[in-house]
């Protein structure tokens, strides 16, 4: 049967010997493989090989059998054209890191318009703005994605709750003794900005802290999703991102 949806590229594998498997998350359907036959072919490579670019937004009309782990496009094109993303380093790293997390907490073939238009405005976002806006796009994506998959952290850092504790996603007055992973101190303090999204205005707050921030973001995540596995972007990101 066909339907109409939209997919954003996640990861291209090499089939045979023209053809590719193509991972998308669609609106319609979550994470779907595609099999797109002919498409590494000499006369066709390049425009085709546009079309499934990690990243790439596509409108898609497909052929969906829930029972196969294949399933097969009719048509796709292009819904959005990037302008700065595929050619700015920073931007392209971003992108690849967003993907990554997509791909790592995104498993199911299950539904979730709003999830997609999530992905869709933050890949938009990445491509439109400054670089210089972008400096914390890894940690409010982390943990806004949490929130999106219902792991939001509750209340905030306050003198009174100057604890955050990462299993129960709370901000606490004192150590629950049954968890290992807790912040305190500044790290809990920025981490309850970022889960806020307020601003960080705080000299101390160097590369090299966002940076374990980021981790902690990514460690609070992997304690809701046991599956995740280690991210291989990070190196990277760390690398422009100093």
């Amino acid at each position: 049967m066909l339907h109409h949806t939209k997919g954003i590229v996640l990861r291209t594998i090499k089939f045979g010997e023209t053809s590719i498997v193509v991972n998308i998350y669609t609106e319609l359907f979550g994470v779907q493989h595609y099999l797109v036959q002919g498409v590494r072919t000499e006369k066709r490579s390049s425009a085709k090989a546009n079309l499934y670019q990690a990243g790439t937004m596509l409108e898609l009309i497909v052929y969906h059998h829930p029972n196969k782990d294949l399933q097969r496009i009719k048509e796709a094109h292009i819904s959005y054209l990037y302008q700065q993303l595929h050619q700015h380093m920073v931007k392209n790293t971003l992108m690849i890191y967003m993907l990554e997390l997509i791909s790592r907490t995104m498993t199911e073939p299950e539904a979730n318009p709003e999830l997609f238009s999530f992905f869709e405005d933050n890949l938009k976002d990445i491509d439109v703005q400054p670089v210089s806006a972008l400096t914390f796009f890894p940690l409010h994506f982390t943990l806004e994605l949490a929130s999106q998959l219902g792991f939001s952290i509750q209340d905030a850092y306050t003198a009174d709750t100057p604890i955050l504790d990462l299993v129960n996603g709370r901000f606490c007055a004192q150590h629950d003794l049954q968890s290992m992973y807790f912040l305190e101190g500044d790290q809990a303090r920025w981490f309850s900005h970022i889960a806020n999204a307020q601003s960080i205005d705080d000299s101390s707050f160097t590369g090299e802290k966002r940076q374990a921030l980021l981790m902690d973001c990514i460690q609070y995540l992997r304690l809701h999703i046991p599956s995740m596995g280690e991210l291989k972007t990070l190196s990277i990101l760390h690398a422009i991102l100093h």
